[in-house]
């Protein structure tokens, strides 16, 4: 057996660049023509699942602003209620306060006195009126002082009338509950 071996090589002819260039385009760039146009065709069906998700994400937000706008009139009356109901809370709140003053002074008041003038606040009540005896009038001054119900009690002026002895109470910051 004889091997030839030759370290030289062939000499390149300008007719074989040409040959392998050929081959080359022929073999391999179809191969790369064809993956282009797959990469090309899925990035296009990746933009249009993209956008149809852009388009329904559109229509859910339209849709939710649909609803907002069929409901604001709703929630708009509710927070006119909410407030409405604060109200109404603060003054049965109030009238328990006054409900509980006025039962507390009936519950000890003379039967032998008749007031001309009473004025209930949060703060100050005061009353006006006339008694037929001096002892009855002191009885409930001291009753009032005793139970500390109110903060300050003031027994004003007294003077004699025709009925008997008029005189101004001044009651401050009445407590519900000792």
């Amino acid at each position: 057996m004889k091997y030839k071996i030759n370290l030289l090589g062939k000499r390149i002819n300008k007719g074989d660049i040409f040959k392998k260039i050929n081959y080359f385009t022929i073999n391999y760039l179809r191969y790369i023509l064809v993956f282009t146009q797959l990469t090309v065709i899925s990035v296009l069906f990746f933009r249009f699942t993209i956008d149809q998700s852009i388009i329904d994400l559109k229509d859910t937000i339209v849709q939710q602003e649909e609803i907002i706008k069929s409901v604001k009139p709703i929630i708009d009356e509710s927070e006119i209620l909410d407030s409405k109901l604060k109200n109404i809370k603060e003054l049965t709140k109030n009238q328990e306060h006054y409900k509980q003053q006025i039962d507390y002074l009936l519950s000890i008041f003379p039967s032998s006195a008749f007031l001309s003038k009473f004025i209930i606040s949060d703060e100050v009540t005061s009353m006006q009126g006339e008694i037929l005896n001096l002892t009855n009038l002191q009885s409930f001054f001291n009753r009032l002082k005793s139970d500390k119900r109110y903060s300050e009690v003031d027994l004003g002026e007294i003077k004699r009338s025709e009925k008997g002895f008029s005189f101004v109470l001044s009651l401050n910051k009445f407590k519900s509950k000792l």
